[in-house]
């Protein structure tokens, strides 16, 4: 899959040319759509192009002023779609489009990659981007019996950094072992809390319970020794 390559620098819009040719002897019919239209600018976004000609089509990126966050990780893409012209008589490319057989509309997809200018003040920061995004990305490929090549790589490159993430994450996970046996002794003291104080509730319960019998004793006796005296 063939690759948009923008060199960005600051201040300065990129562009990038795709060049497109009609190996028919028919006119070929052309649009191209964009994943984010806010960012791009396309000369022209359709037409037609001649039997066995080509055309160029011009595609600009907004300039910025600052390095833009995804300059590593880009996921732009363009989407070219190609058809023959359905009649030769020209007319607004709109309404020819609409007359294409769907089954005879041909697609092409192209991601979009951005690199620094060699020249630019932002290459040392890019540098050190595409360094931390290379660890990330070796952090996750890897696997604890056998780190990917890519990380091997990385860690020759930026050992002492990668050291120091490690602690960090070593930390981390240290702290929350400790905040969780917290929780678990608090929940531990709770639990016996709770029983202690069922305990002695089953026990007032249960005194209460023979009280209450032994005055039903008491008044059954009560009332048949009444009963007798009447007797």
């Amino acid at each position: 899959m063939k690759e948009m390559v923008f060199t960005i620098t600051p201040d300065v819009p990129a562009s990038c040319t795709l060049e497109l040719e009609s190996t028919s002897d028919l006119p070929v019919l052309f649009k191209l759509k964009l994943s984010k239209m806010e960012r791009y600018s396309v000369n022209p976004p359709a037409g037609v192009v001649p039997p066995e000609q080509k055309i160029a089509v011009v595609i600009r990126m907004t300039a910025y002023s600052q390095i833009p966050p995804d300059v590593f990780s880009c996921r732009d893409k363009f989407r070219l779609e190609t058809a023959p012209m359905p009649r030769t008589e020209l007319a607004d490319i709109a309404e020819l489009w609409q007359e294409v057989p769907p089954k005879t509309t041909r697609f092409q997809l192209f991601p979009v990659k951005m690199v620094i200018g060699e020249d630019s003040r932002w290459k040392e920061i890019a540098d050190k981007m595409e360094a931390e995004a290379n660890v990330d990305k070796g952090r996750s490929l890897a696997t604890p019996s056998e780190p990917s090549a890519s990380l091997k790589s990385t860690t020759a490159y930026s050992g002492e950094e990668l050291l120091k993430r490690r602690r960090r994450m070593a930390n981390e996970i240290e702290k929350d072992i400790s905040d969780r046996t917290v929780q678990i002794n608090d929940l531990k003291r709770k639990i016996e809390a709770s029983t202690s104080n069922q305990d002695s509730r089953d026990t007032a319960e249960n005194s209460y319970m023979g009280v209450s019998g032994v005055q039903i004793i008491l008044m059954l006796a009560i009332t048949a020794f009444s009963i007798k005296l009447l007797i």
